[in-house]
């Protein structure tokens, strides 16, 4: 298999060709890793030492955006809530915002635009280098030896981020609500877990896990498939980001739909 894309004849025609290729690369990776996993195939090390890398670069940026996005909410909810007499009603507009959107969304940025350009980048790299090509002539299937322990790392580094991020997310509301309007931290508690549900918690997961797995597959598609050099490489990164950023917003808005359809609000029966 060559990582080459066709000649762009004009942006229509290269976005369909992008499109088409994308889709195709998205079913063969997947394949690729059922197979290498039911094959007792997939390199442990080499998923080992993704997962860590992916952590290690998402981990910290994921905390510092998802502290001061609560805090904001925390702030733009008890402002409203005081106006009108319901600042115990802040845990339920906590629990809808926070553990139902953000969180997964605050996952799915970093990511795409953190743990994807760096994966892109190392692709990329590799690519310009001949060092695909060299494994293509060796005989190694590139997607399993490369692709495969990524998307592995990106979907338990997302999962994981997703929790923390909730927890930190949570907690910084929770705080501003006792410390800082000094309202009883009974009523926060008692409206988070009625309008809190567990499902919510596990759907933000499913969300981050399928963010992350897109992200990926969008940055190992670009890297593996970018030319020109160096500035190609740059070229790939960037639109392996705006790429990934789109797709996340897209699927959320049809997974949100239909887990709308799914499970119906608290108190609609």
């Amino acid at each position: 298999m060559t990582y080459e894309l066709p000649a762009a004849k004009g942006p229509v025609r290269d976005v369909a060709n992008q499109g088409g290729y994308l889709i195709g690369f998205t079913v063969l990776s997947i394949v690729a890793l059922a197979r290498a996993v039911l094959r007792r195939r997939l390199s442990l090390s080499e998923t080992v030492t993704q997962t860590l890398f992916v952590g290690r670069v998402s981990t910290g940026p994921s905390l510092l955006l998802m502290i001061p996005i609560g805090v904001f909410i925390a702030v733009s909810v008890g402002e409203l809530a005081g106006r009108i007499g319901a600042g115990g009603y802040s845990g339920a507009v906590v629990a809808f915002i926070i553990v139902g959107q953000a969180a997964a969304l605050v996952c799915a940025l970093m990511m795409a635009g953190v743990a994807g350009s760096a994966i892109c980048t190392d692709l990329g790299s590799r690519k310009i280098r001949e060092e695909i090509d060299a494994m293509e002539v060796m005989g190694l299937d590139v997607i399993e030896r490369l692709v495969a322990p990524r998307l592995v790392a990106a979907v338990v580094v997302s999962v994981a981020l997703c929790a923390m991020v909730t927890f930190g997310g949570v907690m910084a509301c929770y705080l501003y609500h006792i410390y800082v309007q000094h309202l009883p931290a009974g009523t926060f508690m008692a409206t988070f877990s009625q309008y809190g549900r567990m499902s919510d918690f596990v759907m933000a997961l499913v969300k981050a896990a399928i963010f992350g797995l897109t992200s990926t597959l969008v940055a190992t598609f670009k890297g593996l498939h970018c030319k020109g050099g160096p500035r190609g490489v740059a070229d790939a990164v960037n639109e392996a980001v705006v790429i990934a950023f789109a797709l996340v917003f897209i699927v959320n808005t049809a997974l949100s739909a239909v887990y709308t359809i799914i499970v119906p609000a608290v108190g609609a029966y």
